[in-house]
Order: structure tokens, then C-alpha cells, then sequence
């Protein structure tokens, strides 16, 4: 997907964003204290960053991004923003078939445990994308994982049935213990909330948007007049 060089378009948290580099260097701004190299190099290469929602101190107007940095950094996690004439393309999250497919070193029984959750989202016509420290490490070929890392996953159902149906996945291979999981899940509106809140049944939850994030009630968070 080719970003529109335009400030209407939509960047959706967790897309992948690439710029135009070198033109785009002078266009970065820095939230305070971010380190301006390591973007600059990350962008040399050629490697995407992450859209995310926008914190005090982005410009209005800017596409907010972030990049994170490899466990022997520190900080490990930059967040900036650019004009949306700095962007050469922007496309969905990685997703999890892709990323096992790329044979990206992994802990012991991860990747098995990891290929039978894909076949079985496949047969719910759902997919299962990432972000988090196996996005970074299929990205830049840096490894980021560690065994207690979690794989976050991002689900974004297109009925209620589906998204019922991906939860219950998602709690089984969760609750065999041979991978942790975290992730959201996002409604047809947009909104991302933590699959585990969901499945905890809390009466608020934290939802998250481009813009932030906000308490909501359970209950409003699951009337979406876009289920299909």
C-alpha cells in the first residue's frame, strides 16, 4: 500500500512506515531526548518504522512514529513524527505466516507451537499479524527475542462470531504454556483493546486509538454497529 502524500491519510498503529530517505532527514522531530542517530541509520537501511498513537508534544498535523532498539540499548524505545510528504510507503503490520516464513531464529518449541496457531487462525479465515520484538527482529535481522519474551499478536476480526472464535484460540495455546502471548485486538471502528482484557471480562478496559487511549467500558467497546 502506497502512502498518499496527503495529512488525511490514515496510519493505522502498528503499520509499517518507510521514508524517503535521504530527503526526510531534516523533516524528523524529536520527542525530548530521543536519540536522532539511531534513526537516522534505522532509515539507511532501508527498514521500516512503526506508526503508534500520538503522545503530548507530537505536532499536529505529523505522522507519529516510533522505533524500537535491540535489549543492549537503551532507551529502548524512540518515538518521533514527520510530515506525511516524508513517508514513501506505509503498509499493514507484518503478519504471523510471513514472519514464519522468513525462519527467524526462535526459542525452543516456539516456532512449532507458533506454525499450528497460524493453520488454525487460517481455518478461521482470520489473520494473525505482529508487532513487538518478533516484528523488530524479522525487520532488521537483530535479534530482540529473549525466552521470556512475549509474541504479541494483533487480531482485526470482520464478524462478532470470528472475533469470539479468535479469543478462544488465542486463550488455549495461551493456557498450554509453551508460548506467552499478548496482543489486541481491533474493532471495526478502529479501536484496539488487549485481548486478555477482553477475555478477563473486566467491566473497563484501556482502549487505544491513533490519537490515544481512553477507558471505555466493556460493554460499548463490543456494540460495533461494523460487524458484518
Amino acid at each position: 500500500m502506497i502512502a498518499p502524500q496527503s495529512s488525511s491519510y490514515v496510519f493505522k498503529r502498528h503499520a509499517r512506515v518507510w521514508l524517503n530517505w535521504p530527503e526526510a532527514a531534516g523533516l524528523i522531530h524529536l520527542q525530548d531526548g530521543v536519540q536522532l542517530d539511531a534513526i537516522h541509520q534505522h532509515a539507511a537501511r532501508g527498514l521500516p518504522f512503526v506508526a503508534r498513537s500520538r503522545q503530548p508534544g507530537d505536532l499536529p498535523g505529523m505522522v507519529a512514529l516510533g522505533l524500537r532498539l535491540p535489549r543492549s540499548s537503551s532507551p529502548r524505545s524512540l518515538a518521533f513524527c514527520v510530515p506525511s510528504s516524508a513517508v514513501r510507503e506505509a503498509t499493514d503490520a507484518l503478519s504471523l505466516a510471513e514472519a514464519l516464513s522468513q525462519q527467524t531464529p526462535l526459542p525452543g518449541g516456539w516456532y512449532e507451537t507458533l506454525m499450528h496457531l497460524q493453520a488454525d487462525a487460517a481455518q478461521l479465515d482470520l489473520t494473525l499479524r505482529i508487532y513487538g520484538s518478533l516484528a523488530w527482529q524479522c525487520a532488521t535481522g537483530t535479534p530482540y527475542l529473549a525466552d521470556n519474551s512475549d509474541i504479541d499478536l494483533l487480531l482485526a476480526p470482520a464478524s462478532l462470531e470470528q472475533a469470539h472464535a479468535g479469543l478462544r484460540l488465542l486463550e488455549a495455546v495461551e493456557k498450554e504454556g509453551r508460548v506467552r502471548l499478548d496482543g489486541e485486538m481491533i474493532f471495526p471502528d478502529g479501536r484496539a483493546v488487549a485481548w486478555k482484557e477482553l477475555l478477563a471480562n473486566t467491566r473497563l478496559v484501556m482502549v487505544k486509538n491513533a490519537e490515544g487511549i481512553a477507558l471505555a467500558t466493556l460493554e460499548s467497546v463490543w456494540k460495533q454497529s461494523a460487524w458484518h
